[in-house]
């Protein structure tokens, strides 16, 4: 099946979203839920960041944009992974926003048939506009 996609909609902002400021609580709680016992992540002050993985918690208000096509608003999905970059660590009192973009739209074909990937990307910035981190999901089709 050649997928039918219009890919002027790649890395077009389709949802910002903006976060309560983060509390050290619950970073200490996340952390400790991991199993972490490093200081950095699990000792309230002046040293306290958020553990790596704390932004994948985070979530935009739409899953794709309102002009994606048919095919993938409704249709079961898998998720099949994730990929971090992470920028300036997230601390205490940090307002994170999230931009949504589909970053890629790609077919492959597998021993039980083809397969269309969708990169949903969520930048994550903080209150000084610096990067906290690109996290790509990446969800899997059948066709």
């Amino acid at each position: 099946m050649a997928l039918d996609f219009d890919r002027s909609l790649l890395g077009r902002e389709f949802d910002r979203s903006e976060h309560e400021p983060v509390q050290a609580a619950t970073l200490i709680a996340f952390a400790r839920s991991l199993g972490a016992s490093d200081p950095c992540y699990v000792e309230d002050g002046p040293d306290l960041v958020a553990h790596p993985t704390w932004v994948v918690t985070y979530r935009g208000h739409k899953m794709f944009p309102d002009d994606m096509p048919a095919f993938f608003r409704g249709q079961m999905s898998f998720d099949a992974g994730k990929d971090v970059d992470l920028g300036a660590p997230i601390r205490p009192g940090d307002r994170i926003t999230i931009v949504s973009t589909i970053h890629d739209v790609y077919e492959k074909t597998g021993r039980s048939g083809g397969m269309v990937f969708v990169v949903l990307r969520l930048t994550l910035t903080n209150q000084r506009g610096d990067l906290v981190a690109h996290v790509d999901n990446r969800f899997l089709y059948k066709v």
